[in-house]
């Protein structure tokens, strides 16, 4: 299929309606026009007429992104996330999807557990003896629009679709418009659907010149880098890789004079965190942060429930088995275990079975409790037909009035199916929009 034909089908009618009933709708944030689901809604299709037309012709441009502010801990900057208004953000996913189309065969759109597994082989089996950790700083706002442009040209040779992307990464992201706002020449907005496929396109090359190498494994998720390989060479192999990151202006720390952010180290005497993960000499574990926050947003739901005018204890046991289990939700797992399930440590699933026993008992309640360590084995062997784990896309019209009406207090009689499929689903994302809470830390 040429490029065009790609670009048509991804902003076509059809598509555009699907992406924002499957995607979008169920996103509660609003963009600086403050346009909600609710308004949107009544003039949804005028919209996605607008999007098709004006993309078509090569005269849409994305509205000012507003600026959202995420905590990234004690002493760091906040993370600056950009959020689109409503047509934007249907225009960016089906950008998205058309991106990932075109650069699938040079691009790896492996998920972090695979990742992940793929690293644990390379710790344990290929006999590596050294490892080399790498941080870019300031890695988003750092990319250079050029650079970039030259990487996408090489797919896309049409000046219509290279527009949208420019102007997709020159809106400026502001907390309220003024006619001062000036468009950004630097940096990929964080927070955009495209932002992550960008960013891979970006660093394409680099990905190809290092996995070329023979002695040595290399890793990349996001602006994540490991590379695997034998003692002796990783001062010089670190150093290889910081000139090429220079080039694409880049800095990555170095890890002689940053240790502290970029690392080198030999495996089996030095422990190594990945991805969220944390690799030690016997075992593979989540590493202590995501650990402390799962403990923390368990404890939440506790207090939430003892602090509830309405008290729910249905509403509790529910959110509690959620927490544990996780869930799959539009056709993807979500939760702490699913991200997790490539550790080894299973001495910690035991430890959070125990660690919820005794909440039960200090918060005095007596609830069916499903288990980490079960959810671990069905996530490891039974997922895609686990019954112990909810699958909320097979969920039926009664099921999710079940739901609605018993752990939600919302009552169903007189709704149409579309407007429960509606509450549900959006209760639903609500939850696991705290499931990706949990695992945030880990470049989730």
């Amino acid at each position: 299929m040429s490029v065009w034909s790609e670009f048509e089908k991804a902003f076509s009618i059809e598509n555009l309606t699907r992406i924002y009933e499957e995607n979008v709708r169920l996103s509660p944030a609003t963009g600086i026009d403050n346009m909600t689901h609710e308004k949107f809604i009544y003039s949804r299709d005028e919209h996605i007429n607008i999007i098709n037309r004006k993309v078509m012709a090569g005269t849409y441009h994305f509205t000012k992104y507003k600026l959202k502010l995420i905590s990234k801990g004690p002493k760091k900057y906040p993370r600056e996330i950009a959020i689109p208004t409503i047509r934007d953000k249907i225009a960016l996913r089906a950008l998205c999807d058309f991106l990932k189309i075109r650069f699938n065969p040079v691009l790896d759109f492996s998920l972090p557990q695979e990742v992940i597994r793929d690293v644990k082989n390379s710790v344990y089996e290929k006999g590596y003896s050294g490892f080399i950790k790498l941080d870019i700083s300031n890695f988003y706002p750092s990319i250079d629009h050029e650079k970039l442009l030259k990487r996408l040209n090489s797919r896309i040779r049409n000046e219509i679709i290279i527009s949208l992307i420019k102007s997709a990464i020159e809106t400026p992201t502001i907390t309220r418009p003024t006619p001062k706002d000036k468009l950004s020449h630097i940096g990929v907005p964080q927070g955009l659907s495209i932002s992550n496929i960008l960013a891979s396109i970006y660093l394409s090359n680099i990905d190809n010149y290092f996995k070329k190498i023979d002695n040595l494994t290399y890793f990349r998720y996001v602006d994540d880098i490991l590379i695997l390989c034998h003692t002796e060479k990783c001062n010089e192999i670190a150093e290889i890789a910081i000139r090429r990151f220079k080039k694409l202006k880049l800095k990555v720390h170095d890890p002689k004079t940053t240790p502290d952010k970029s690392s080198i180290g030999s495996l089996g005497v030095k422990d190594f965190t990945y991805l969220g993960y944390s690799f030690r000499s016997d075992c593979v574990s989540a590493r202590e942060e995501s650990i402390n926050r799962l403990r923390e947003s368990i404890i939440s739901i506790f207090s939430g429930y003892k602090y509830s005018k309405i008290g729910s204890i249905n509403f509790l046991e529910w959110r509690l088995n959620i927490r544990i289990t996780g869930c799959i939700f539009q056709n993807k797992f979500k939760g702490w275990v699913f991200f997790f399930s490539e550790i080894t440590n299973i001495n910690l699933l035991h430890e959070l079975d125990a660690f919820i026993q005794t909440l039960c008992k200090r918060y005095d309640v007596n609830i069916d409790v499903k288990s980490f360590i079960r959810t671990y084995y069905q996530a490891n062997h039974k997922r895609h037909d686990s019954k112990y784990i909810p699958n909320f896309d097979k969920y039926t019209e009664k099921e999710m009035k079940h739901v609605l009406e018993r752990y939600f207090n919302t009552k169903t009689t007189g709704l149409t199916s579309r407007q429960i499929k509606y509450n549900f689903l959006k209760r639903i994302s609500r939850q696991v929009k705290d499931l990706e809470t949990d695992v945030k830390d880990a470049g989730y």
